[in-house]
């Protein structure tokens, strides 16, 4: 079979989290939390990034965060849930470059020197947890502390949430309710509407360096209709039509080729 890349003179494989943050889509959704986002990192304040499986938050964070100037911002980003408490100070200090202590008791005031010293240096740290929904209450506990080092002065590290819409109801209930207070800027990602669909399958088409119509306008709004405007089930769909594409040598894929896509992504026989 030829490949992608040869059959549609690609640049690189269009719909995978390889593309560069430069080359993203600038949804408007997007936009608007790494302008929320933005607000919160200038004043330090702690963020909740929250949206449905497949919306794209981790994506708008990866941009967000590249836009950074890394000598004024320190970027810790901690994809796992699932970590002691211990663990969480150790992640945090590796992530800052700086050997961790052993033993909680020496952590904690190990984390709070680090950040006072970057302070002083003229860096701020953002701490990023991916899958926040998923995080235990010792957890939710310890990043309300980090917060609180400073009493009620700017805190040295900004705080940002990103999570499944159940994260915004979980904070709301008592044992969070200290963190939840906190939280000053908010921001729910929507899936894509039908332009948006349809312009972010042609925006990952002419970032890889393909020129022409590849999908068909009601290849494109059948793509909408099956995935309800979520990027990454819009990625998968697309990806999929690319094989086949190749695989049959067809220049332009239209909603019959949609149909086969979707029933062979199901597993049914088309």
């Amino acid at each position: 079979m030829t490949s992608l890349n040869e059959c549609y003179g690609f640049r690189y494989t269009p719909f995978t989290k390889s593309i560069a943050a430069p080359d993203l889509y600038p949804a408007r959704g997007h936009r608007e939390a790494q302008g929320r986002l933005a607000f919160a990192l200038q004043h330090r304040l702690p963020a909740l990034l929250t949206g449905d499986v497949g919306t794209g938050k981790s994506t708008a964070v990866r941009a967000f965060v590249q836009s950074l100037d890394r000598n004024l911002y320190a970027v810790v980003y901690l994809s796992n849930p699932h970590l002691g408490v211990a663990a969480l100070y150790r992640e945090i200090l590796l992530a800052l470059q700086v050997e961790p202590a052993f033993g909680l008791i020496r952590l904690v005031p190990q984390l709070r020197s680090t950040l006072h010293d970057l302070a002083r240096k003229g860096r701020y740290v953002l701490l990023i947890v991916d899958e926040a929904h998923l995080l235990p209450p010792e957890l939710f506990d310890q990043l309300r502390f980090l917060l609180n080092d400073d009493m009620d002065s700017a805190s040295l590290i900004t705080l940002v949430l990103l999570g499944q819409p159940d994260l915004a109801h979980k904070l709301r209930f008592a044992p969070y309710e200290a963190l939840h207070q906190r939280i000053a800027v908010r921001f729910h990602l929507k899936p894509f509407d039908l332009e948006e669909t349809a312009g972010y399958i042609k925006h990952h088409l002419r970032s890889a360096g393909y020129q022409g119509a590849l999908f068909s306008d009601g290849f494109i709004a059948g793509v909408y209709d099956q995935t309800k405007g979520v990027a990454r089930q819009i990625n998968n769909l697309c990806r999929a039509a690319l094989l086949l594409g190749a695989t049959e040598g067809k220049q332009i894929l239209d909603e019959t080729d949609l149909k086969r896509v979707i029933l062979d992504l199901e597993g049914q026989v088309g």
